[in-house]
């Protein structure tokens, strides 16, 4: 029978609140909260994470964002002297075509995240991971999808950085130390900044993702409806880490004798995460998990799926997706190149509202917590209709 570790943080604290090392202390003395085994697709975020800093160093209209294309088609990867590594997608039917970076994570597609490490720099994506508590990572393709070992005890450290605003807190076990020479000591976790929150503001929106409309949206939104940001991890163990905005929580299942459980991190940890949750949300303290809110200098944009472009009411198949405010594309789907109004375009304002897409309003709740998906934008009937043309120029009498 599989073995489970279940570790549970308050992400803007580092306190470790729950911990559970196993099924049975007589069946099984290891702590598997502290057992290093590969983290699987859960170390996927850390690849994006360093990708989409790229849009706060270099050049804004280069930059990776939720929206940039990478090729999912399956192939092979040379490192090193000469060595080459060739991964497989789980789902043989997203190993063709092109896909956005927000697809790649949600579908935790394999080749996609490789090639993003590849693009970013394997070295860069190791820098992170390491800072952020992952010791074990080589700059390997390999590493791009979890190869490397870890704790689940430092997977729950190392997702403080997304869920606390790119703060790394290490694991808080203890909270005071009483002594007869100094009377009591408080342990307190030492931060360390890590990401932009405007990042880490990004990468939990792609987590959102993964169960809105992702791997675990089977598992986790049957039971539970609160915004939350999470990914599933398949090795030959399975994985789901995810945290909602007041609670950080890992879960390890897996064999003590290293062989494959074979059952995926969406089915084996996901549903315990969710039960977790759950029961979670009925006490007080964790009743209010509210919306994880963008931070300033992160905007809201629509996007035509044809063009990948800032959509316009000439393109209304759209999707939406958050930028930094300076890396959103200059175009439209109607302008790629950007706006080509002409003179007497530009001096009476003609095109404008064609150019320019504001930004949809957030998301909506339902009283019993669950999103509200696909609700049409409907017109104020208040508003007063727009003056045409000719009364702009001239005024309103005919």
């Amino acid at each position: 029978m599989p073995q489970l570790a279940l570790i549970a943080m308050d992400p803007h604290t580092g306190k470790v609140l729950a911990l559970s090392g196993g099924r049975n202390y007589g069946l099984s003395q290891l702590n598997h909260a502290m057992a290093k085994r590969p983290t699987g697709s859960i170390f996927k975020p850390f690849v994006y994470a360093t990708a989409l800093k790229s849009g706060l160093e270099g050049d804004p209209a280069a930059a990776f964002t939720e929206a940039t294309l990478v090729d999912a088609s399956e192939g092979s990867f040379q490192y090193g002297k000469g060595q080459v590594y060739t991964p497989r997608n789980f789902d043989a039917s997203e190993s063709t075509g092109i896909v956005t970076a927000r697809q790649a994570l949600a579908h935790s597609i394999n080749t996609a995240t490789v090639r993003v490490a590849e693009m970013v720099g394997y070295d860069k994506v190791v820098e992170l991971a390491k800072a952020a508590g992952i010791e074990s990572v080589q700059a390997t393709p390999a590493m791009a999808i979890g190869a490397y070992d870890s704790t689940p005890l430092a997977m729950a450290s190392a997702y403080t950085v997304f869920a606390n605003s790119g703060v790394y807190l290490s694991p808080q076990l203890i909270d005071s130390v009483k002594t007869a020479d100094t009377g009591t000591n408080a342990s307190v976790s030492r931060p360390r900044t890590l990401l932009d929150p405007r990042v880490a503001f990004l990468v939990t929106d792609m987590l959102q993702a993964v169960i809105n409309e992702g791997t675990a949206t089977g598992a986790v939104r049957t039971k539970f409806n609160r915004p939350a940001a999470g990914k599933t991890g398949s090795s030959h163990d399975a994985w789901f880490a995810g945290y909602t905005t007041n609670l950080l929580c890992i879960v390890w299942v897996g064999n003590d004798d290293y062989t494959d459980i074979k059952v995926t991190g969406a089915k084996a940890a996901a549903p315990i995460w969710t039960e977790f949750m759950v029961r979670a949300q009925q006490l007080q303290r964790y009743r209010e998990m509210g919306t994880f809110e963008p931070s300033e200098g992160v905007t809201l944009v629509r996007l035509d799926k044809s063009t990948n472009l800032p959509a316009t009411s000439a393109c209304p198949d759209d999707y939406q997706a958050y930028f930094l405010a300076s890396t959103v594309p200059p175009g439209t789907c109607e302008h790629p190149e950007g706006n080509s109004r002409n003179f007497f375009q530009k001096m009476f304002g003609i095109g404008k509202d064609h150019l320019i897409t504001p930004e949809p309003p957030p998301a909506q709740y339902s009283p019993d917590g669950s999103p509200i998906v696909g609700q049409p934008d409907s017109p104020n009937p208040e508003e007063k209709p727009k003056k045409g043309f000719w009364k702009r120029v001239f005024g309103g009498r005919k």
